[in-house]
């Protein structure tokens, strides 16, 4: 039997078989296969999603309080890839980069303090200096340890849900972030309409998200920390994919660019390790022995995306 030009087996054409959240197409090619998940990408939107998605049990284990500090994610197994390191170890280079999203998000809008709603705030992190750039901010976060840390440590209003199925007042919000989230949602489309409806004509919408179309991406393939994220990660968009669906639900993208991340060398190279383990710590070594592990190093691997989207309609 064969799915698109690939030839596959009874069992992999039934694995295969699972339609498109998107578009409906029933006829998805196997992208990447891990074994007891498949990476299934649709041959008519190019839309690419988690086959099978992980339970509701197997959710609620995975989004607990060792999700912002997993002792095992250096491990270098799929099962183990999820959530953070540390977490708040990541708080200072996280901040730092959230300030100029915030600043150039606040330079969209005129006078008083425009209202913004991040969903999976985490920590706060953005919160915090979306709070300083002059947003009244709102966190929306499912993940109950982290609800309850941030309702400990902040004023800001924090609602403990999945967007998904939470109610969210009709053109509530002048802007939405959604930071590396929309991959982990149940349902992506259901969500971005929530969020149409929530927000004001002309509001703005920003998320960031693996691009699965770019060439590294496309290089490194099933070896990528981003698609090896099975317990987490359920959709996968490229920029094309990203654009077509957000015009679809009522949003005009106004632009899509590539982001990275900084890290300290000695931190940076651990994670490289999950690729080539003896070579990275073996270079490991050598930056903490010459007093460059601690070095922060920005690097942008063309992997991740940020979109800036405006809420098309009057309604």
């Amino acid at each position: 039997m064969r799915i698109g030009d690939a030839p596959v087996s009874i069992a992999e054409a039934r694995q295969a078989s699972a339609c498109c959240a998107n578009c409906g197409s029933d006829r998805p090619t196997v992208r990447y296969d891990f074994g007891r998940e498949r990476i299934l990408r649709c041959g008519s939107c190019g839309l690419m999603y988690l086959d099978p998605p992980p339970s509701e049990e197997e959710i609620r284990a995975t989004y607990g309080e060792c999700y912002f500090q997993n002792p095992e994610f250096l491990r270098g197994d799929n099962q183990a890839l999820f959530g953070y390191a540390d977490y708040v170890a990541e708080r200072f280079n996280k901040q730092k980069e959230y300030a100029g999203v915030a600043r150039a998000l606040r330079a969209r809008f005129g006078a008083g303090r425009p209202r913004l709603l991040e969903v999976g705030c985490g920590f706060g992190y953005f919160l915090d200096v979306a709070f300083e750039e002059g947003f009244d901010v709102t966190g929306l976060e499912f993940n109950g340890f982290a609800v309850e840390r941030l309702r400990r440590k902040y004023a800001f209003p924090i609602l403990h849900g999945a967007l998904e199925t939470t109610d969210l007042e009709h053109r509530s919000f002048d802007a939405v972030v959604m930071f590396d989230v929309i991959e982990h949602l149940r349902d992506p489309f259901g969500a971005l309409a929530r969020v149409h409806d929530a927000l004001e004509p002309g509001g703005t919408l920003v998320i960031s998200t693996q691009d699965a179309g770019s060439w590294v991406s496309r290089l490194l393939g099933k070896r990528l920390e981003d698609f090896r994220r099975t317990r987490e990660h359920l959709f996968f968009f490229g920029r094309r994919t990203l654009a077509d669906i957000l015009e679809k639900h009522g949003f005009h993208v106004e632009s899509i660019r590539s982001i990275g991340h900084t890290f300290p060398v000695a931190f940076l190279l651990e994670r490289l390790a999950l690729y080539n383990r003896p070579l990275f710590m073996f270079l490991r070594r050598i930056a903490v022995r010459t007093g460059l592990g601690s070095v922060q190093l920005s690097v942008n691997p063309h992997t991740k995306m940020i979109a800036f989207a405006r809420r098309r309609g009057p309604s």
